[in-house]
């Protein structure tokens, strides 16, 4: 997929340092077939990847939970025919982390049916990102979904 490589590390880009006082940029990109086993790795690498930033273990494990549950939704939703992709990206610009997550699926429906007796753990993932990231939001229908986190952490501040 054209991943440029910081060290063996696969799918990220080196931080681009400017002169004192500049934006420090630093990004990351994969695409892996929407499989459960494919986005628990994605969710690896992108692990892998804030631990380059200067981030607190809270603000790391929040952007690290979002971002699991929308390639959990990807993984568990966006492919009824069990075939697709799932492409996550994510930068840091100044003191901001943006995470998108996106697939060419068949969208999320306004109203999802259940079926009566039917136990799931569902339902639950878009609250969660809500509430864990300082922004998010969603684009989705029949062109697939893309969600859009960001978070300002402290640390990215200084």
């Amino acid at each position: 997929m054209g991943e440029n490589t910081d060290g063996d590390q696969a799918g990220t880009t080196p931080p681009q340092r400017a002169a004192a006082g500049a934006v420090v940029v630093s990004t990351f990109e994969e695409l892996a077939p929407a499989l459960p086993n494919e986005m628990a790795e994605l969710r690896r690498k992108l692990t892998h990847w804030l631990g380059a930033l200067p981030l607190d273990a809270e603000s790391t494990h929040d952007i690290t939970l979002a971002t699991y549950e929308a390639l959990a939704n990807v993984a568990a939703h966006a492919y009824p025919d069990g075939h697709g992709w799932a492409r996550l990206q994510a930068s840091r610009a100044g003191d901001a982390v943006t995470v998108t997550v996106t697939d060419t699926g068949c969208g999320i429906p306004a109203t999802r049916p259940r079926q009566a007796g039917l136990r799931t753990s569902g339902g639950r993932g878009l609250v969660l990102i809500e509430k864990v990231t300082d922004q998010s939001d969603i684009d989705t229908g029949g062109h697939g979904t893309t969600v859009r986190m960001t978070w300002r952490p402290a640390a990215l501040r200084a």
